[in-house]
């Protein structure tokens, strides 16, 4: 190396293989790996690389690209810096990165760990001592300095470089950016590998950071099938693989944990994998089983966490055991400035402390909300409770009033109802909904947790301010019924009947849009019979109203009318000009559900007279435009197209930009215009929603826009509608709405010639319909997906697939349908000479097969088609339906039926029998005589 070895370095090499010095560092443990002038080769020596690295292959593959030889060509960091929560697996990781560098022959001047005991206990390894440590690795001699030590360190590197032998220097459980700024090489040739708990950064010190997170669902239940197969290749509990992903997330997809978990299974193999998922069942208890002792040694997820919590300043320790109060999936940094009490700077300035300390992490970057682990949470949830219960019970109650300030200021913007000043929380109505859309998990925990914990009139806060967000989106109906039963229950809870009340007309309301009428009505019966005992004549109007919503969605025409009715007369005597309102809009739809459109008419010209003598000019609005729409229906579109207009001007005149939109949408659904006058007014009726963030109109327009689009043979920007608009109703669960678009695409993507993409829509949906139950839309979606195969000549995937719509239409009774498809497939059964002999026939066939052949459903739909095609004389259709007989029964032999060829003969037989018995030789034989005879005079 032409530096010398000093006596003390010299006495303690070893020969390794007769390559490298390999040497043993007294006292710290570092394995450490170096060359000199005689060893031109060097010899890896590193700890064991990990046995199961499951679930890291992306980060592999993205820290060896910062190692490779052709990164040191670039204006690549020398310095790499793998941080994380402990026990997420960086040491793993650097070691697996390590061996796979060496092993494809990167680092030819040798391999070098140290570990720095970043969180020992008994104090991380100094600065100078790392430098020692390198030194005596070099070979170098004894200084007298550390400054001198690490000079003569990069001249012992610099003189590798120049040899074309680079190094691979891993610092493993660094604790601060100068325990290893001595370690960094001076030249782009080496590299070193850092592996800290903390974000390392500092001025003189600058490294590519790689985070790592928790692994994936997939990737940890690998992790822990991967520990028991090596420990057992036939260890029968592998074979529990729901049991195990369960494991798994009990774990919460952490390294250290799923090793543990393992481990606790390998040592025991009578132990199953659904008793130790029971154990950890239990939040509370679960750090206490996440433990493993072997020999006096333990090894605890818990201990790993005490000793990064342990170097936390004073105050970041009571902040990050603040976070547990939390109970929702994450925190933004005004919430945990409301829980900590403190300035949002101060507080956002302690968050990225915490970070840091890979306690937190800020997901994603720069969005303000931050998460921590859930075993990190169970460990913060377990240090809070040893704090005053009145210091708690302080910071959860700052929490909910920061919420509740937060959701009545973001509802306020939502519907805005008069021409008052809004709250400045929010820019806008758009700023509002996305602030609602990121809390909305957060909320729902926080309504629980205050419900359970003795704070019900935030309760009956938040349901009221939440309610009218949570009914704009059919996926969030589930979270609308939770938090409303849970402030009818905290209504009872605090004996306020008239909040129970008015909190069962909610949830009647709310029921009544699930689909579940019978709950709903039940609902409004029960604030309709709590307000007649109180003599609450206003909650009785109330709750006739919702009544009569509830009866009118469970098609009790006549009975919604009457409560209606009895609301409205209710409202009159008692002057309340908004119950006259509600009463007049429920009294309209009913009558307009019912088609009385004439009476509907003028309940709705009534009700807009009112609210605009009210002066409420948003509720004059919508009854406008379900006036417009009553016409429309009556075929009057020229007075449905003005009483739009009407609305439209409202809301212009009011700069409310949301109803304009939804006015916009009704106008134009009515009106004649050119498809390309539709498609630049759809175009900017989408740009109001995407701008009012009213997802549910956007939708609409945008499925429009392709329609005309596609009118117009503009094919690629139908097909991107159309994939925007099934985005927005798979966000919003709308699946019904969802087939239908994913129709239109699909039929969009055939007629572009897109064919193999088209297909991958039409099996979607049929996906989509099975899944739902619908089985006439799946056999319609399979119909949808013969055409788009036939068109893409895969004639037999077509006929299979309309084969199976045949039997999804027979089980459904729907004979029109099935008669349609099997004119597709080439039987006349529909608007043809003897099609009803054709019928007969192919029924008759059908029902004397047997139906526990071997073939199925399919199969003896395919027998009698190709039966009835061959009488009818239409043999291509006839070939193609033998084609699929055939593939049926090869399908079957690869499956291992053994008594299948057996069965498929005798199914021909008993084809062939039938097919003669239905036969008339004789008569056919005359038939053809009389076609092939002269026509006489």
């Amino acid at each position: 190396m032409g530096i010398g070895r000093s006596r003390a370095t010299r006495s303690q090499a070893a020969t390794a293989s007769g390559h490298g010095h390999v040497i043993q560092v007294s006292g710290d443990g570092n394995t450490v790996c170096a060359s000199g002038p005689e060893d031109p080769t060097p010899m890896l020596r590193l700890p064991a690389e990990p046995a199961h690295l499951a679930g890291r292959e992306k980060e592999a593959e993205a820290v060896l690209a910062l190692l490779a030889p052709s990164s040191r060509a670039r204006a690549t960091p020398v310095v790499s810096v793998l941080s994380g929560l402990p026990g997420i697996g960086k040491t793993a990781l650097a070691l697996h990165v390590a061996h796979q560098a060496v092993a494809r022959g990167w680092f030819t001047g040798g391999a070098l760990f140290l570990h720095l005991r970043g969180h020992d206990p008994a104090g991380p390894v100094a600065a100078e001592e790392a430098v020692g440590t390198l030194a005596r690795a070099l070979c170098v001699d004894d200084a007298m300095t550390p400054d001198e030590q690490t000079g003569l360190c990069q001249a012992a590197l610099n003189q590798l470089a120049d040899e074309g032998r680079a190094v691979l220097l891993i610092a493993d459980d660094a604790s601060s950016a100068a325990q290893i700024e001595r370690l960094v090489p001076a030249r782009s040739a080496h590299r070193l590998l850092v592996t800290s708990r903390h974000l390392l950064t500092g001025p003189s010190f600058q490294a590519r950071l790689f985070g790592l997170d928790e692994l994936a669902p997939r990737g940890a239940a690998d992790l822990i099938a991967a520990a028991l197969r090596h420990a057992r290749p036939d260890d029968p509990r592998l074979r529990e693989t729901e049991a195990i992903a369960e494991l798994a997330g009990h774990c919460g997809h952490h390294p250290l944990a799923l090793q543990i978990a393992a481990s606790l299974l390998t040592t025991d193999p009578g132990r199953a994998v659904g008793e130790l998922v029971g154990e950890l069942a239990d939040a509370h208890t679960r750090l206490d089983v996440l433990r493993y002792e072997d020999g006096g040694h333990t090894t605890g997820v818990q201990a790993a966490f005490h000793l990064s919590y342990q170097r936390l300043l004073p105050h970041h320790r009571q902040l990050f055991r603040q976070f547990a109060l939390n109970p929702g999936p994450d925190t933004s940094t005004e919430a945990a400035a409301a829980l900590w009490g403190q300035s949002r700077t101060r507080t956002r300035n302690a968050l990225a402390a915490l970070a840091r300390a890979g306690l937190l992490a800020e997901q994603p970057v720069g969005s303000g909300r931050w998460r921590m682990h859930d075993l990190l949470r169970v460990y913060a949830a377990r240090l809070v409770e040893s704090d005053s219960a009145k210091w708690r019970d302080a910071a959860f109650t700052r929490l909910l009033k920061h919420c509740q300030k937060l959701t009545q200021a973001a509802n306020a913007h939502l519907h805005t109802i008069d021409d008052g000043p809004l709250p400045d929380d929010f820019r806008d109505r758009a700023h509002a909904v996305r602030w609602l859309e990121d809390e909305r998990a957060n909320l729902m925990a926080l309504i629980a947790r205050a419900a359970a914990t003795g704070h019900p009139r935030a309760v009956l806060d938040l349901q009221e301010h939440m309610r009218l967000f949570l009914l704009s989106r059919r996926s969030y109906a589930t979270d609308a019924v939770t938090v409303t039963q849970l402030a009818v229950d905290c209504a009872r809870e605090i004996d306020h009947p008239c909040c129970e009340a008015t909190a069962l007309n909610y949830l009647s309301q709310i029921l009544s849009g699930c689909g579940r009428v019978d709950e709903a009505v039940e609902a409004a019966s029960k604030s309709l019979d709590i307000s007649r005992s109180r003599g609450d004549r206003m909650r009785q109007a109330t709750a006739l109203t919702s009544l009569g919503a509830s009866l009118r969605r469970a098609e009790r025409f006549e009975d919604a009318v009457k409560a209606h009715t009895q609301s409205l007369t209710l409202s009159r005597e008692l002057g309340d000009q908004g119950c006259i309102g509600k009463a007049l809009m429920g009294l309209a739809d009913t009558l307009h559900e019912t088609c009385r459109y004439e009476e509907a008419t003028d309940v709705l010209t009534e009700s807009a007279r009112h609210f605009a003598a009210l002066g409420d000019w948003h509720a004059e609005g919508l009854q406008l435009m379900r006036l417009g729409d009553t016409l429309f229906a009556m075929k009057r579109s020229a007075e449905a197209v003005e009483t739009f207009r009407r609305a439209l001007v409202l809301y212009q005149e009011r700069g409310d930009e949301h109803h304009q939109a939804i006015a916009l949408q009704n106008l134009w659904s009515v009106s004649d215009m050119s498809a390309q006058e539709a498609v630049d007014n759809y175009q900017r009726l989408v740009a109001i929603c995407h701008k009012v963030c009213d997802r549910a109109l956007e939708s609409v327009a945008l499925n429009a826009l392709g329609d005309r689009l596609k009118q117009l043979d503009r094919y690629e920007e139908a097909v991107a509608a159309y994939r925007e608009a099934a985005a927005i109703h798979e966000e919003r669960g709308e699946e019904r709405l969802l087939l239908k678009v994913l129709n239109n695409l699909g039929v969009v993507l055939r007629t572009a010639g897109r064919i193999a993409e088209a297909v991958e829509v039409h099996e979607r949906e049929i996906e989509l319909a099975r899944a739902r139950g619908d089985r006439h839309r799946e056999a319609e979606a399979l119909e949808h997906l013969a055409t788009t195969l036939r068109c893409g000549r895969r004639r037999l995937e077509a006929v299979e697939a309309r084969v199976k719509a045949v039997g999804i239409y027979r089980a459904q009774n729907d004979a029109w349908c099935e008669d349609r498809t099997l004119a597709d497939l080439g039987l006349r059964v529909r608007d043809a000479p003897r099609a009803d002999r054709a019928k007969a026939g192919y029924t008759w066939l059908l029902d004397n097969l047997p139906p526990n052949n071997a073939l199925g459903e399919e199969g003896r739909t395919l027998a009698a088609l190709i039966v009835m095609q061959m009488r009818a004389g239409h043999v291509f259709a006839a070939f193609w339906a033998s084609v699929s007989l055939t593939k049926t029964m090869c399908r079957l032999l690869d499956e291992g039926e053994q008594l299948a060829l057996m069965q498929y003969i005798q199914t021909l037989k008993q084809l062939l029998k039938a097919s003669f018995q239905g036969a008339h030789p004789f008569r056919e034989l005359i038939a053809l005589r009389n076609r092939l005879r002269r026509p006489t005079t």
